[in-house]
Formats: structure tokens, sequence, C-alpha cells
């Protein structure tokens, strides 16, 4: 005889919540559970006579939905921290709800930001960022020399670099040196390719991972200065010349400082010596600056442009060379598993991890949880953050 499903009594606005919080439409779950749009409604409905949800069913939104299934049984829906600003320069016509990849994002960032102070203040270390101040009425390129002469990188260590994805490694645990955290998500560029979490007591930023490697170097830098500023949003910043309309000085200002860093006046000039080449249509010359600088084509042009090496319109005509040529994006982590960890979650939180570990303040369960590794791929991620720590490749 077939069993009767067993209905669950749920907070109708618990259920409206789960979905909205995740970026999800009536429909989208209707789909995915393969039911009416109107079972769905009727689930978050306070209209007497409406259908309840089965703990089958519950079961398998919290899945969709990524909350564990007792969140479903809470009274009321928690107070959740609010979501990023929004500094987003994109036509209002292109504005849409933050997706479902990106919510869980910065959902996910948060977890880790608490588990990662969590574990620091067990360990005994300490918890306060090293961050430096910035006002928005300074010279985007003084404060730019400032951070680069601190954060000790000199113009010849860059230039040494192998390639972009040992310089963005290389940026990245400079930062996270700092009590910083850097991470990486599936994101897609269009909507957000990053994001700051300032209100907590270790700094965030995330950066997307679907993004070329170059763009994320600049990303990287972009979200640094909201830091420095003391804001926070979700951002897509822009290699090219900003002409972001009023009201957006901020990010306007991040876009100029991350250029600064990563591509000094004096030493571009130094560099640049033969600009009649990339104005006249060699692509070569221009990659090979780039290839120097580590970092995208368009951020060379620009900086070219703000240091009066080529003209507006040089600028211009060239850029749009590149942005045709430029089709694809770089998407994914087609890597290993313990590359992956630590591309997703960075050094710091790794190693937080597994110091936490080896002291016996967490288990193995927890450690395969926080780092979304299967425990299988334990000693080839040990062996790789050492690798990383003693300057390995």
């Amino acid at each position: 005889m077939r069993r009767k499903a067993l209905s669950v009594t749920v907070n109708p606005d618990v259920m409206k919540w789960a979905r909205e919080s995740t970026g999800l439409d009536t429909t989208a779950v209707a789909r995915r559970l393969s039911v009416s749009v109107d079972m769905v409604e009727q689930w978050e409905s306070r209209e007497p006579g409406t259908k309840k949800p089965t703990l089958k069913t519950l079961e398998e939104l919290a899945s969709f939905y990524k909350r564990p299934l007792a969140a479903f049984l809470l009274p009321e829906p928690p107070q959740e921290p609010p979501m990023p600003t929004d500094l987003r320069t994109l036509p209002e016509k292109e504005k849409h709800p933050l997706s479902r990849k990106t919510r869980l994002a910065i959902r996910r960032a948060r977890r880790l930001q608490s588990l990662a102070t969590e574990l620091m203040e067990a360990a005994g270390r300490e918890t306060v960022a090293i961050i430096g101040k910035a006002a928005l009425a300074e010279d985007p390129e003084v404060v730019a020399s400032r951070e680069r002469d601190s954060l000790e990188i000199s113009v010849e260590e860059q230039f040494g670099w192998r390639d972009h994805y040992v310089a963005f490694r290389k940026w990245r645990e400079t930062v996270e040196s700092r009590n910083i955290m850097v991470l990486q998500a599936q994101m897609r560029v269009e909507e957000a390719r990053g994001f700051t979490l300032l209100d907590h007591l270790l700094p965030t930023l995330v950066i997307s991972a679907s993004d070329f490697i170059g763009a994320r170097i600049f990303t990287l830098f972009h979200e640094y200065a909201h830091f420095l500023l003391g804001t926070s949003g979700i951002c897509i910043p822009n290699e090219a010349l900003s002409e972001n309309g009023e009201g957006r000085e901020v990010e306007r200002f991040c876009d100029h400082f991350a250029g600064a860093l990563l591509v000094p006046q004096h030493a571009l000039r130094e560099k640049a010596k033969s600009i009649s080449r990339i104005v006249e249509g060699d692509d070569s010359y221009l990659d090979e600056i780039a290839g120097l600088f580590k970092v995208s084509r368009p951020v060379i042009l620009r900086r070219m442009l703000i240091c009066e090496l080529i003209s507006k319109p040089q600028y211009e005509r060239k850029l749009a060379d590149i942005q045709y040529q430029r089709k694809r994006r770089e998407g994914g982590f087609g890597v290993p598993a313990a590359k992956r960890c630590i591309l997703e979650n960075g050094s710091l939180f790794t190693s937080l991890v597994l110091d936490a570990k080896n002291r016996e303040l967490i288990n193995y369960s927890n450690l395969a949880d926080y780092l979304s590794i299967n425990l299988k791929h334990l000693g080839k991620l040990e062996a790789l953050l050492h690798r990383q720590k003693i300057g390995m490749p």
C-alpha cells in the first residue's frame, strides 16, 4: 500500500523568503520541482485551505535554495544582512535583480567571513585588517603610489612574474597578508565582476571567476580601493576609460586607482617609448607592454591616454578594435580539486581551516564542509598550499 505523503506546516512568509532570498521566481521553482506555478504560490499563500508542501518537497527546496531543511521550520523569516549596495554602472534597462548564482556567492562569502573570524579568534590570531585610508577628494594617482609602496611589490618584481596567472596569485596573496579575504565565485561578468563586504571584522572581496584573468587582476584592486574609501558594494569595474554618469564618483575613483597601481606612470613612460607602433595598429607591441605589466590591453590603453601618450581619438579607435576581438570569456575552474579549492577560497581561508584541523579545533567533516572539498584530495591540497607558501609554482 502506497504511503501518504507527509505534509508539513510552514509559515508562508518563510517559504517566500527562502525563494526570494535566492533570487528565484515562482516559475523557476515550479520548473525545478515539476509542479504548477499555482502550487508554488499556494505554499506561499496565507489564504485558508491552500495546500502545504510535503517533507520531500521541502528537502528538494532545501537543496535548490542551498538552505538547511531546518530553515523552513523557523517561525518567521530571519533577519539577514542587507545585500551589498548596487554600484554597477549599467543602463537602467540592463539592471536586473541579482541572479541565484550571484546571491549564493554573496551568501557563501558572508558565511566564510564569519567562519574565518571564528577560526582566527580560536587560534589566538589578530583579526584586524591592515587597510589604509583614502578620500574621494584625493588624486587616485597619489593614493595608488602610496598603496603600491605599502604593498612592497616593485615594478621589477612585477615584470619578472611568468604570466597573468602568477601575477593574480602574487597580488592576491599580498592583499590577503593584510587580513583581507579574497574569494572567487562563478558570477556572470555582465551582472557582476566583483563585490566587497566591509560590514565585518574581516573585510572580504569576491571576484568573478568567469572573467578574463587580466580583468580579475584589475577587479582585485578596484575592490581594494573600496576598502580604502570605506565603502562596499557590488560592481562591474571598467578597465577602459570610465564615462560613468553623475553619482558614480566612487566607481570612477576605484577604476582610476586600480589602473594607476598596476601600471605606474613612470614605469609606463619608460617602457612605452615606441607609441607610434600602437597608434599604427601594432597589436604585438601592445600585447608586449600588457604582458610586462600583467594587465589587459584596455588597461594599458587607458593608462596611455591618462599619461597623455596617445590622444582620445587614437584611444577610442584602438579600444574599439580590441573590444571587437574580445569575444569570448574565460570561465570555470576546469582544474584539479585541490587547486580549485585554493582558487575559490584563497590561501588565507584555506590555511585557517587546515590549521584549525591540525589544532583539533574542527573535525574532518567541518573541514570538508568549509572548503567544499572531498577529503581524498586533502593531501594534494596541503602539498599545493605548502608549495605556494615557499614560492614554488
